[in-house]
């Protein structure tokens, strides 16, 4: 539906991979039907998906939508991978799936239909959650600084970016701070902004992926408790020698 698709780890470890382009479009008019397709191999002996199948029977349902079907995203878990359409038209839709997966034997197909009309499942369960954008983020940044030959092993100051709608909330956040941990880097104002009140913070840490996702997760969580907008991290790159 949009060029603009993301892929992440959601909470749960499932591999999501979401249309994000289209969430201001959603829910749209008359696509009040769900459609579920799970994949998995028939084979007794090995539970491992073949990916180049998958590929090619998505690609080939995707030829057959029309202007009344809306592919919107997928999930991957351990053994199988759902993919995911909105319809305005069941019939047409279902008994197109029927006639392209029968096909291929090699798969057991299991398509579910339900209906959702509020988009509920697309915005709740494939659109990611703050926190799980925040985890790509963060994972994103720390392949970053290990293509810069990072030794994310040796502690270093890091900064965080946070704004706030007022100043009493950007002192609530502040107050919540461990002291012992986070230091203020700076306070300022900013004009015309939604957020118009910084704080960047700083602590000192390694910057493997777990110890740092574990920090943001908590600002993030007590920036939203205190109205604010989490705006990310920097680090330095320490080279290993």
């Amino acid at each position: 539906m949009s060029d603009h698709w993301e892929v992440y780890l959601s909470k749960s470890k499932t591999v999501v991979r979401v249309d994000v382009g289209i969430v201001g479009n959603a829910p749209i008019d008359g696509a009040k039907i769900l459609m579920e397709v799970n994949m998995k191999s028939r084979s007794i002996f090995s539970k491992k998906l073949d990916n180049e199948l998958l590929g090619t029977v998505e690609d080939e349902i995707e030829s057959h939508l029309t202007e009344l079907d809306y592919v919107v995203g997928a999930i991957t878990y351990a053994d199988s991978k759902s993919f995911y359409y909105y319809t305005k038209h069941k019939d047409s839709l279902f008994n197109m799936l029927n006639k392209a997966l029968s096909k291929y034997k090699k798969l057991k197909c299991v398509i579910s239909i339900g209906e959702d009309p509020n988009w509920e499942f697309y915005l709740k369960t494939l659109y990611p959650d703050d926190f799980e954008k925040q985890r790509k983020i963060d994972r994103e940044v720390v392949e970053q600084l290990k293509a810069n030959n990072d030794d994310l092993h040796i502690p270093r100051e890091i900064n965080h970016w946070v704004y706030f709608l007022e100043n009493k909330n950007r002192e609530d956040f502040k107050r919540n701070l461990d002291s012992n941990f986070y230091k203020i880097v700076e306070e300022g104002t900013l004009q015309e902004s939604e957020y118009p009140y910084r704080l960047i913070i700083s602590h000192t840490s390694t910057v493997e992926f777990e110890t740092i996702n574990k920090i943001t997760t908590e600002l993030l969580k007590k920036t939203i408790e205190a109205d604010g907008n989490y705006d990310g991290w920097e680090s330095p790159v320490i080279e290993s020698k």
